[in-house]
């Protein structure tokens, strides 16, 4: 496989310092690109090229959701999602991620009817975002979300255009989910287009039933991080290394981007923690710069 290491800027969020300081802070630790908010910028594009080029980064790709099975949204949301597709080739960059709205007060799995209107949703924008854009399209999973649990993914996957959509799966995710993330990579081994990698709260193992794992991330809600640093959580080096063990198998070219919501350390001392952990695991040979 042949890797770029790319920083979600997240962990930054709000008093952290925002998305200027996580820019600066990424490139200093090492990491060649960022998933920067574009959809955010759209009307100050060249502000946001140059703050990312002045620090010698990469745009490895723009996060963007809603409720793809709402029909009557879907036309207004795959505008919007299109609008920032239509600004990526700019930035060198050729992937955008889509994403589900949020569960609301749902819980459990939802109607495979649902699921379905869902998926006609994101065939329709991946596929004004490619024939348009030129720009792929990477579906990433999330727990609290429609596309949460195995069955929701698996259907999700099938139900979905391969040539349009991808996988951007995240492990993490993945596993809150209650979906073995290798299981998942290997299964859906020739979508892989992108990579979310990130680890669990040890307190949130991958056999836990999401409604526990759901009790106890509300009943320790401040102070309570559900994701970890690499290697420290519930998945660990093992469930991590499985994870990259898969990609190496099917020779994956792309981007890994690391992505920590939430932290007790300073963004960058948590982050520089990923980074080394990444470099640690992936070979110098692996890595494509």
């Amino acid at each position: 496989m042949q890797v770029k290491l790319g920083c979600n800027p997240l962990t930054w969020s709000g008093k952290n310092g925002g998305f200027e300081v996580a820019v600066r802070d990424i490139a200093a630790i090492g990491f060649q690109g960022v998933e920067p908010p574009v959809g955010a910028y759209l009307e100050r594009l060249e502000e946001l090229k140059n703050l990312i080029q002045q620090n010698q980064l990469q745009c490895a790709s723009a996060y963007t959701s809603g409720a793809f099975e709402n029909s009557e949204q879907l036309p207004e949301l795959i505008t919007k999602i299109v609008r920032v597709a239509a600004a990526l080739p700019d930035f060198g960059c050729d992937r955008i991620i889509l994403s589900a709205g949020g569960r609301g007060t749902q819980q459990g799995e939802f109607p495979d009817e649902t699921i379905e209107r869902f998926a006609d949703g994101v065939n329709e924008c991946a596929r004004q975002c490619y024939e348009k854009h030129g720009v792929k399209s990477v579906f990433h999973n999330h727990a609290w979300t429609l596309i949460e649990s195995p069955h929701e993914v698996d259907l999700f996957m099938e139900l979905t255009d391969p040539y349009f959509v991808l996988a951007g799966f995240d492990t993490a995710q993945l596993a809150y989910g209650g979906y073995e993330p290798a299981e998942a990579f290997r299964k859906w081994r020739t979508r892989i287009g992108y990579v979310h990698i990130k680890d669990n709260n040890p307190a949130l193992p991958t056999a836990m039933p999401i409604a526990e794992k759901n009790a106890l991330r509300d009943k320790k809600k401040r102070g309570f991080h559900v994701f970890w640093p690499l290697g420290q959580g519930a998945l660990g080096d093992a469930g991590l290394d499985a994870v990259l063990d898969v990609l190496r198998e099917i020779n994956y070219q792309g981007w890994i981007v690391n992505e920590l919501d939430s932290t007790s350390k300073s963004p960058r001392e948590a982050n520089t923690a990923n980074y080394e952990w990444l470099t640690k695991h992936i070979r110098p040979e692996e890595r494509n710069g």
